[in-house]
């Protein structure tokens, strides 16, 4: 099921004899709002992170290596599509941009025996007052 204001839009790689170009975004682009900071994470085989939930910050989630499942909750006040869970994969077969607003949960998952590497560029600077750590136990999903 879809949550109202997420998007997930597909991205260009440029192969060559030597690798490739993955495109990420551009200040260009439709769905760019605002940029204040890129960071990449690193996931471990069979590790699950989150819940993970920003008040102001949107996220915008690629995975350039390995393969991710992301889990989002909408938790929005007033949201159509609130309480709902959407499913999404991200990385190297599945390359595309997912935009996160705020107020939306999510957690993610390292489907591979791998280590997994996602790129964030949030719209807000990282602050412990924006970005909070909801239990993991407190949202039930049960298809990781």
């Amino acid at each position: 099921m879809e949550i109202e204001g997420v998007q997930i839009i597909p991205l260009k790689i440029i192969p060559d004899d030597r690798g490739q170009v993955m495109h990420v975004l551009r200040s260009t682009d439709v769905y760019f709002e605002q940029f204040a900071e890129l960071y990449f994470s690193m996931i471990y085989p069979g590790i699950i992170k989150g819940w993970k939930l920003h008040t102001k910050s949107t996220s915008c989630l690629t995975a350039p290596v390995g393969r991710l499942k992301y889990v989002l909750h909408d938790l929005r006040e007033g949201s159509v599509t609130k309480g709902n869970f959407q499913v999404v994969y991200l990385g190297e077969n599945s390359y595309q941009l997912l935009i996160i607003p705020p107020g939306i949960a999510y957690g993610w998952k390292n489907l591979l025996p791998s280590s997994a590497l996602v790129a964030n560029c949030a719209t807000e600077l990282w602050s412990p007052q924006e970005s909070q750590n909801i239990p993991f136990e407190q949202i039930k999903f049960d298809s990781w």
